[in-house]
């Protein structure tokens, strides 16, 4: 397969999309607890509504998007199990922050789940399709 095959590049500005997303969550976390908000009330108040599988959950999600975009990269199928796997980390982890009064205060989650499944999704769908047609190996 060519890799400027339409749905390959498709899938790959996706999961790019994906890694960027989960990289601004990542970074909105990480800042909340060096203390870079503007108000350090409301993030050591964010920090502290946090739970260390939460977190475990939600990082092994956001490097197993990395990992899935250089697989996708080098056309390998192995990016339709890590990213599978990557869902399934982002949705329990979402389940469990579905709960944090905090943090649905602070955003729009409704919105977000929208987005993020949506995005997730079409992800998916593209990943089997190659797996299937065999344009990832």
């Amino acid at each position: 397969m060519r890799r400027s095959g339409l749905p390959y590049l498709a899938l790959l500005s996706l999961v790019a999309i994906q890694v960027i997303y989960a990289g601004y969550w990542a970074v909105h976390d990480i800042s909340a607890r060096l203390g870079l908000w503007a108000d350090t009330d409301a993030a050591r108040t964010f920090v502290s509504s946090l739970t260390a599988t939460q977190e475990v959950l939600f990082f092994s999600h956001v490097i197993l998007n990395a990992v899935v975009l250089g697989l996708v990269w080098k056309r390998r199928w192995w990016a339709l199990p890590a990213f599978i796997l990557s869902f399934v980390l982002d949705r329990a982890e979402w389940v469990i922050m579905a709960g944090n009064v905090v943090f649905s205060n602070m955003v729009a989650v409704d919105a977000w789940t929208v987005f993020s499944f949506t995005l997730q999704g079409m992800i998916i769908a593209l990943l089997v399709v190659l797996v299937s047609e065999g344009r990832l190996r």
